[in-house]
């Protein structure tokens, strides 16, 4: 799934359009959903106000070695946990060495013992819940969980009362269709290319529906009390975080930063998009937003997430590392 562009693990419309399904048979449970996650709550570790604190890595990491001791003794020094993402098992279950992909779960999984973090579209639209509960309705909204002890606990966002109760990152790899994600990264090029197309006074004339079609979907189906929401409802929802957009992405902080990645991205209007966009974004948005540390080599990506930081100062984000001096520094101010 995409938000603004890009692509994932779950289907839904983003900043200009459909991008698709990436793991087939994931869906909204609805009530189901909720019900699940009742039975998995204590495995949640909760979010960014919680104890833990957290160093998320992206693929630049996992798919080079020599970093790889560095991460160890990172963690092992007992100040942070390794956070990981389905996005992380997607990225190395693509690979078709299944020795090397075993290798890289054996020390991700087995021996750094990560903490989960939720997909970034599952905890947008927490972000937008919470938003029109406090200021909408008026009632207490519930807590946002962001980071979990529990695989089952990312997953049941997606399948609802199907979810995989005991959901190992091995058996996610292995059930998933992979071959079928391949079409989906080229949506990510695409997608960013028609915004570099775009000039400032078309891209401002068209703000509005733009943000109707990326925030859309994330407008609840039930109000607080359960009731179902009618697409009527809905709209005016929809339109109430509009006018208070300002407010709105102060508060919903992984919508904030995957829209100043964006604009980041898509700043130079020369450079040639690639495949790995999408995954990118995927990554950058929930580390900056919920982690202490977001850790890559990828100087693009630490680029566009420094650019990100800074025009999202006032809300506080995970601090950005490329070198293993950064990555120390980063640890030893926490």
């Amino acid at each position: 799934m995409v938000g603004r562009f890009g692509w994932g693990v779950s289907s839904d419309r983003g900043r200009f359009g459909i991008v698709g399904d990436a793991v087939s048979g994931w869906a909204d449970g609805g009530r189901g959903r909720a019900a699940t996650r009742v039975i998995l709550i204590k495995s949640v570790i909760k979010s960014k106000s919680a104890s833990v604190q957290t160093l998320y890595i992206d693929h630049s990491i996992v798919t080079h070695k020599a970093s790889w001791e560095d991460l160890r003794r990172a963690i092992e020094r007992g100040k942070v946990r390794l956070a990981l993402s389905v996005s992380n098992l997607v990225e190395i279950g693509c690979a078709t060495d299944e020795a090397q992909r075993e290798r890289r779960l054996t020390f991700l999984i087995d021996d750094l013992l990560p903490v989960w973090v939720i997909e970034r579209r599952a905890i947008q639209r927490q972000e937008v819940e919470r938003f029109l509960w406090q200021h909408q309705f008026g009632v207490a909204p519930r807590e946002l969980i962001a980071i979990t002890s529990s695989l089952s606990v990312v997953d049941s966002f997606f399948a609802g009362v199907q979810t995989r109760i005991g959901l190992t990152a091995r058996q996610f790899i292995r059930e998933t269709d992979f071959a079928s994600l391949h079409p989906l990264k080229r949506l990510s090029p695409d997608a960013l290319r028609t915004f570099q197309s775009a000039d400032r006074r078309t891209l401002k004339c068209k703000e509005k529906e733009i943000f109707n079609a990326w925030i859309g979907p994330s407008i609840p189906n039930r109000g607080p009390d359960g009731r179902a929401l009618t697409t009527p409802e809905k709209a005016k929802l929809l339109a109430f975080c509009w006018q208070r957009k300002r407010q709105f992405f102060v508060e919903c902080r992984c919508l904030a930063v995957e829209d100043a990645l964006t604009t980041a991205r898509t700043g130079n209007a020369m450079r040639q998009p690639t495949e790995s966009d999408g995954p990118d974004l995927q990554h950058a948005a929930v580390a900056l937003a919920y982690c202490d540390i977001f850790y890559s080599r990828d100087g693009y990506q630490t680029q566009c997430a420094v650019a990100a930081r800074k025009v999202l100062e006032s809300i506080g984000l995970g601090a950005v590392c490329s070198t293993p001096a950064e990555l120390a520094d980063a640890i030893a101010a926490l």
